[in-house]
């Protein structure tokens, strides 16, 4: 991917989680992202192509925080469970933003069925590495346990975003990983 191009969806990405879909513009892209008039307009030739960018980003993105908190070869569920918090704390925190585009882009996706069927390719995703995850600590369910355990994360990081006085204490995250491993 080009600079300029990375540059521009990480600038619609900030915007979005700071301002709202309202603000996904080319034109505010270019100023965010400090490159010349017409550059997001380049890459991305619609208001579409730049949502689908924007989505695309947000995939890479997870897999670079997810790989920078977990190690696949230690493969034990008190690792899996301080990368998931980790990764929610990040989500709540330092990656605030990015979490409130995805909102912003679901909610868009509600009335949207192109945004809906991008955020589902990257949810499909996650769900793939999660339950790749759950078979190699062997569960016997690992699908099932996946959406379990995605969807307990996700309502973390929706609490963590709206209510982040309430912190979710590791025992319990730690009881429900080894509910999802049987």
């Amino acid at each position: 991917m080009s600079q300029n191009r990375t540059r521009a969806l990480d600038a619609a990405l900030r915007l979005l989680g700071t301002q709202g879909l309202h603000a996904l513009t080319h034109g505010k892209v270019d100023a965010a992202a400090g490159l010349p008039r017409g550059s997001a307009s380049n890459h991305f030739r619609t208001r579409a192509a730049l949502v689908r960018g924007v989505v695309e980003r947000l995939e890479e993105r997870d897999r670079e925080i997810w790989a920078a908190l977990y190690d696949s070869s230690l493969g034990d569920v008190e690792h899996l469970v301080d990368a998931a918090l980790g990764f929610v704390t990040a989500a709540t925190t330092t990656d605030r933003a990015l979490t409130v585009a995805r909102y912003t882009l679901a909610m868009e996706g509600a009335h949207n069925p192109e945004v809906r069927a991008s955020l589902a390719r990257g949810s499909e995703l996650v769900h793939g590495w999660t339950s790749r995850i759950l078979a190699d600590l062997g569960s016997p369910d690992p699908d099932t346990a996946a959406r379990t355990l995605t969807a307990y994360a996700d309502g973390l990081i929706m609490r963590g975003i709206t209510r982040p006085e309430i912190v979710e204490p590791r025992e319990q995250a730690l009881r429900v990983v080894r509910s999802c491993l049987g």
